[in-house]
């Protein structure tokens, strides 16, 4: 959907980071409400496509590029207007399909939506790719640079070479950005009228443009001269703002890698940090051992005559050690290090660094902070160099980025019951255009252990493959997938030719098998976050049936369906549990999953708003 512009940010255009007025939110949500109630598919699709026709039939009879100044002008005067909308569609049109061929009318209307901003849900992936391909065409012609976001590198690279012969036709460019592209390379792609590139890549290239920017009062400063070029490449600015983001596979996109946050981070500058531990070292050896501290198995505590004295020595220090509480925190630790920490029993070093045992490490497998600032004071003790810490420049989430484009819209195959998440985290209403997807028949097995439902997972490939079918099993972690291919090897399976293996989510770049091939059989032989995945998997890979095997001692499982209910279901005896049991308890584990994948996203967003209002003093949050 289109949004305000930020005005401090004129040059480099975004949406405005200020909420919108609470009385506008209530307004939007009673919107949201009727229209997912009331309207939730697209409406007229063929009166649409028959004008829409009529234009690209009179566009077809000279070049298309010829005609595309003129559109220009009027669409940025009169704005987009649902005659004018239609005449941008059908010159795109023109340039997209031959002479004889038309696009469907569902990828039409889901293309006009894109162009008004929302997600449409279209189950056919050609009529998806049809629909993107207009609205960035439309929205390229009308001179809005366009980002056309993917899920992976060859998703992107698929798009870019899609839209290059229509938008060529247009004389425009069709450009692609991955992760192998150098900097020079970058800045030409985004100069294009359409930039294709997985999301994550183009976040982060925003994220160095940030950086480049510098603090927020001073981006006008120095932005004119990077815009000329006359800055040093290296100060050169990639993208030319976040105007308009039309994201194929929204619901992998904008909910999935939600949870992963955009992180950017260099090497902290750790020389004052080092002065500052060879000062608590001097200071330490300065204490008397008895008077002015003891020693035991928690480490070094301060007497009150240590504390006086050391309050004596380090007045001339600095501010760092004004504080008592952090001045005897360093002391301590730097008392640790020296007389409880011996080499070779706690640490070794070589090679100029300092090394630990794991079982030093607190949960987690990473030190505390105590353990930490110990593990430093010992490096400086050793005279070694300081272990690598890196300092947080950026940190941006999925959520917050999206919403920072003028113009949001996106496609995916179904977000039925995404709906309220796509509009709490985007304000992206959801329509479907033309039929629901086809269900995908998982019938789900339960098994009490995960040896037992290892063993039916290597009976199942084994009958797939006598009856001349490939199997495929879909896992989620790479423990369970080493398990798993250990089994199928004792059992004699030829792992890449009989069965393959899948980690999630690894369908976003898969290939359907070709139509000469075996019929695929899936298997899915972990829970996944979501039965929307387990879809994804099936048609992305061209699989024609499909399975589910669980166990309730696997963790996935046992903390989505609770005690009680995994008590419930485990009632009897048998390895195997009876199948309707075995649907029940499935329903159950993914259901909790799910809502718990949402919960997560919510909590996200709640957070960093909180953040926001706590921090807001300070300006730019992130």
């Amino acid at each position: 959907m289109s949004r305000p512009a930020d005005p401090v940010a004129g040059f480099y255009p975004q949406r405005e980071a200020s909420r919108e007025p609470a009385m506008d939110r209530l307004v939007a949500a009673l919107g949201f409400r009727l229209q997912a109630a009331f309207f939730r598919s697209l409406r007229a699709p063929a009166a649409l496509a028959a004008e829409v026709e009529r234009h690209a039939q009179r566009f077809r009879r000279g070049p298309v590029a010829a005609r595309l100044p003129e559109l220009r002008y009027r669409l940025r005067r009169e704005g987009w207007r649902a005659e004018l909308t239609a005449e941008c569609l059908g010159l795109c049109c023109a340039a997209l399909v031959p002479e004889g061929r038309a696009v469907t009318p569902d990828a039409l209307s889901a293309a006009a939506l894109l162009l008004r901003g929302g997600i449409a849900e279209l189950a056919d992936a050609a009529a998806r790719r049809q629909s993107l391909a207009l609205a960035a065409m439309a929205k390229a012609v009308s001179g809005m640079p366009v980002h056309l976001v993917t899920s992976c590198d060859a998703r992107s690279r698929s798009a870019a070479a899609f839209l290059g012969a229509p938008l060529a036709a247009l004389g425009l460019r069709a450009a692609c950005v991955t992760q192998d592209l150098p900097a020079r390379e970058r800045r030409q792609a985004y100069a294009a009228a359409v930039t294709c590139g997985a999301g994550r890549e183009i976040a982060f290239d925003y994220l160095r443009d940030r950086l480049r920017l510098g603090p927020r009062q001073r981006a006008l400063g120095g932005l004119l001269e990077r815009l000329a070029g006359d800055a040093p490449p290296e100060e050169q600015l990639l993208l030319r703002g976040l105007h308009c983001a039309l994201v194929e596979d929204a619901d992998q996109v904008l909910l999935d890698d939600a949870l992963a946050p955009l992180v950017m981070s260099a090497d902290a500058d750790q020389s004052g940090e080092r002065l500052m531990y060879e000062q608590a070292l001097e200071l330490a050896r300065s204490l008397a051992p008895g008077t002015d501290f003891g020693l035991d198995e928690q480490g070094a505590l301060l007497s009150a005559s240590g504390s006086h004295h050391l309050a004596q020595l380090s007045v001339l220090l600095g501010a760092v050690w004004a504080a008592r509480e952090r001045r005897e925190e360093l002391v301590s630790a730097a008392l640790e290090a020296l007389h409880q920490r011996e080499r070779e029993r706690d640490y070794r070093v070589h090679q100029g660094r300092v090394s630990f045992p794991a079982a030093a490490a607190g949960e987690g497998g990473e030190p505390d902070a105590r353990e930490d600032l110990v593990r430093r004071m010992i490096e400086v003790k050793e005279s070694c160099e300081l272990g690598r810490r890196r300092d947080v420049l950026f940190r941006l989430t999925v959520p917050r980025f999206f919403g920072r484009y003028l113009h949001l819209g996106g496609v995916c195959g179904d977000a039925s019951g995404l709906e309220r998440e796509l509009w709490g985290l985007y304000s992206l209403g959801t329509w479907r255009a033309g039929p629901p997807p086809a269900a995908v028949p998982c019938p789900a097995r339960a098994f009490r252990a995960s040896a037992a439902r290892r063993e039916a997972l290597v009976a199942a490939v084994r009958t797939q493959a006598a009856g001349g079918r490939k199997v495929l099993v879909a896992l989620r972690s790479p423990a369970e997938a080493q398990a798993v291919s250990a089994a199928l090897r004792e059992a004699g399976m030829r792992i890449g030719e009989e069965v393959s293996l899948t980690l999630h989510p690894a369908q976003r770049q898969a290939e359907p098998e070709a139509p000469g091939n075996p019929p695929l059989h899936l298997i899915v032989a972990e829970l996944h976050d979501a039965r929307r995945h387990i879809a994804q998997i099936f048609r992305a890979f061209g699989a024609s049936s499909c399975e589910m095997l669980l166990a309730l001692e696997d963790a996935a499982v046992a903390s989505r369906i609770g005690r009680v209910a995994a008590a419930l279901g485990g009632f009897g005896g048998g390895a195997e549990l009876p199948a309707a049991r075995a649907r029940w308890l499935a329903a159950l584990a993914q259901g909790a999953a799910e809502r718990a994948q949402a919960a997560l996203r919510h909590e996200l967003v709640t957070r960093e708003r909180q953040l926001d209002d706590l921090l807001a003093f300070s300006g730019q949050p992130d």
